[in-house]
């Protein structure tokens, strides 16, 4: 058996998107530019409000003449009604998958199966495939479970959208789109391209969502973080046996200052991938 560990992530879904119109389809829409999926290389992409905040994430990767979307599961439906609003004439066809095909993740190993494909985020978060036979195509690498795979992701400090961000409130650069190869800014429009663009060239990002150390017992999703009595963000994911979180945090109240949610401190990291600057003495994750 490999040492590549393998988990179906039961909570994501699958689209296709076929047609002729299917790639300038998408182009116009998403975040990230369609014409980098080729082969095995997928794109990490989000479709946004006309304001710029964030609605669905996804992975695209192609499957023959058509698209493919890993995307998240329980608003798979929500996902497929927004793109047929967007479809008018375009000859876009439009289906759910969800019910015979699986999403897994593949990490902490070399080699991967034919048909995966390199999350587009970050390298070391291995690969992700999506199949209609995961028994088959699983067989041979380390069972694990979706567990195990976020305690995985949330060591890079990396966010999950069912998990860690909010429709309709939270601006993808807030989330760190842009540093996980979410968006292309060069590749034209796209729905709140315009607000996007415009907060990345002014640097005006004001929270970010953080990998932090914990101290105490593990704040539950959801938890208020207070800076010297002040509010300074949210606690989203969390791992127990680790003692981290993911929190949204406002950048000016985490310098030098002791944050706490529910009983716990917290002590933020920034990620290795990070390019952004934060304030104060930080560590590296």
């Amino acid at each position: 058996m490999s040492g590549l560990k393998a988990s179906i992530l039961p909570e994501r879904g699958v689209l296709r998107v076929g047609g002729a119109d299917a790639r300038p389809f998408l182009q116009g829409l998403i975040t990230n530019n369609i014409d980098l999926v080729e082969g095995p290389r997928a794109i990490y992409a989000a479709l946004l409000t006309p304001q710029g905040k964030f609605l669905f994430d996804f992975f695209i990767v192609a499957d023959g003449d058509g698209l493919l979307l890993d995307c998240d599961g329980a608003r798979a439906a929500d996902l497929m009604k927004r793109l047929a609003f967007y479809k008018l004439r375009a000859d876009v066809t439009l289906e759910n998958l969800g019910a015979t095909h699986s999403v897994a993740a593949l990490w902490d190993g070399e080699a991967a199966p034919a048909g995966a494909f390199p999350d587009p985020r970050l390298a070391a978060l291995g690969h992700r495939i999506v199949t209609s036979t995961p028994d088959e195509t699983l067989k041979s690498f380390t069972p694990a479970t979706p567990a195990d795979y976020h305690r995985h992701r949330i060591a890079f400090g990396v966010g999950d959208a069912a998990r860690d961000f909010e429709p309709d409130r939270t601006f993808p650069l807030e989330v760190n789109l842009d540093e996980l190869n979410g968006i292309d800014f060069k590749k034209g429009c796209f729905v709140g391209q315009e607000v996007t663009s415009r907060t990345k060239r002014r640097g005006s990002v004001r929270k970010r969502l953080l990998p932090c150390r914990v101290e105490g017992d593990l704040p539950k999703p959801h938890t208020p973080v207070r800076s010297s009595g002040r509010e300074a963000g949210m606690v989203f994911s969390g791992d127990a046996p680790t003692s981290r979180i993911l929190a949204l945090l406002r950048l000016d109240l985490i310098d030098g200052a002791v944050l706490e949610a529910g009983d716990a401190s917290l002590t933020p990291e920034k990620p290795d991938w990070a390019s952004f600057a934060l304030e104060g003495a930080i560590d590296e994750a």
